[in-house]
């Protein structure tokens, strides 16, 4: 048993369950507070009954602010003493996230040897704590339009240049598939878009809705090879000038917009899509807006259309390292992206949304691929980089990448494929 977690709680289910129904538990919250402030009473109540009151505000008033606390207490305790259960010598070496800052600052060290030498516990320390407090809970309670419309500078618009020196010539930023496992990059990612027209049947014609297209390969890939009519949208300006100009005359459409507002755009089908595409997007529509942004995909799609939803998660029997890691990225590459989740967490959500899931993978070993081929991009422009943008960036971007081939291979990190459908649509199933 457990001293941080005696009664087995499922901390990560009850983190999901407060963020997913945070306006509600926060209107609770603040309704209780009201309640007990209004039934204090007046001066002529006698001390002990004054005494009982006072008391009762103040616990109504740090319920909430105690739940939180405690959770993260909870984990940074539970962090540690996992660590010392597993023979980590935490007492005279850093913690893994403190010796990769050491790393990105100085250059000193072997990045492959911090990782993988089983050295330098994953416990939570200042960075995670100090991120969770100044930005994570910000963004995963509130997540308004203009918090992805301020993630997008970090997380996609740092140069072109440095998304080519890591993604190579598809400027694919989301896994391929490697059907024999010695694929070059670029056969991985033709493979994979192979892969999504085939999951949704794409005929000549059909009209497609790609959300979150990029540089826009898949929009060109659909468009010129499968003749299909394709609408992509972004909300990066570096993404919309490449995809425009790789998808120049062949008839394809980019718009800068944000996904969660494209209902009030009039120039889009009245009658819906064919079939609608969002490949590695979602993370960054938030739990909280989960729901929402599922509903605008479900009223988008005809009745008789196909949903190809791929989304990056997280394995559901967690680690320490996992967390470690994931507030690394919320941190420095994906900030906003907090609704990377469980798969069971997913299908209830596309479920809940009025989707019937008709095909499912996990690719989580592709994923790693994928990420060992994007490592090997960034260090062969090494030079380039570090000239352009100095040592710090690159060794940063160098962890992530790292990191990551290493989570994905663990499953820390997967990738979710799921083909959908409407709901009651037996002609369509």
């Amino acid at each position: 048993m457990k001293i941080t977690n005696p009664f087995g709680v499922d901390v990560f289910e009850l983190v999901l369950w407060l963020v997913e129904f945070s306006p509600y538990v926060i209107g609770s919250y603040v309704a209780l507070v009201c309640y007990t402030l209004t039934s204090v009473g007046g001066p002529g109540l006698s001390p002990k009954k004054s005494a009982v009151h006072s008391t009762r505000l103040a616990c109504a008033s740090l319920l909430l602010p105690g739940l939180i606390l405690g959770l993260v207490g909870s984990v940074i305790v539970g962090s540690w003493e996992d660590a010392y259960v597993r023979g980590y010598d935490i007492f005279h070496r850093p913690s893994l996230r403190a010796k990769l800052e050491e790393y990105i600052e100085t250059g000193e060290s072997d990045l492959t040897h911090v990782l993988e030498s089983g050295k330098y516990a994953p416990t939570f320390g200042l960075h995670e704590v100090g991120y969770l407090m100044r930005d994570l809970l910000r963004h995963t309670v509130l997540h308004s339009d203009e918090h992805n419309e301020g993630n997008i500078d970090e997380g996609y618009n740092k140069g072109n240049d440095w998304f080519k020196a890591t993604l190579g010539s598809s400027m694919m930023y989301t896994t391929g598939l490697y059907k024999m496992g010695k694929e070059t990059l670029e056969e991985a990612q033709d493979y994979k878009i192979d892969y999504v027209a085939d999951a949704i049947q794409l005929e000549p014609g059909m009209t497609v809705l790609d959300i979150g297209s990029g540089w826009g390969y898949l929009t060109n890939r659909l468009t010129e090879k499968y003749g299909a009519n394709v609408t992509g949208i972004t909300l990066s300006r570096e993404q919309l000038a490449y995809a425009t100009e790789l998808n120049e005359n062949n008839g394809a459409k980019i718009h800068l917009q944000d996904a969660m507002q494209i209902k009030e755009r009039d120039d889009l089908p009245r009658d819906g899509f064919d079939r609608i595409t969002s490949l590695e997007m979602a993370e960054h529509v938030g739990i909280r807006r989960y729901q929402e942004f599922l509903g605008l995909v479900h009223d988008m799609l005809k009745d008789d259309g196909v949903f190809y939803f791929q989304v990056a998660g997280l394995r559901r029997a967690w680690r320490y390292e996992d967390l470690t890691w994931g507030l690394f990225m919320g941190e420095h590459v994906f900030p906003g992206a907090d609704a990377s989740c469980p798969l069971g967490w997913v299908s209830t959500q596309v479920e809940r949304a009025g989707f019937e899931i008709q095909r499912v993978h996990n690719m989580g070993s592709h994923y790693s691929r994928t990420l060992a081929h994007w490592l090997e991009n960034w260090r062969a422009n090494k030079d380039y980089i570090v000239g352009r943008y100095g040592p710090m960036p690159y060794r940063r971007w160098e962890v992530f990448l790292a990191w990551s081939v290493r989570a994905a291979r663990q499953g820390s990190s997967t990738l979710f494929m799921l083909t959908l459908t409407k709901a009651g649509q037996e002609g369509r199933r």
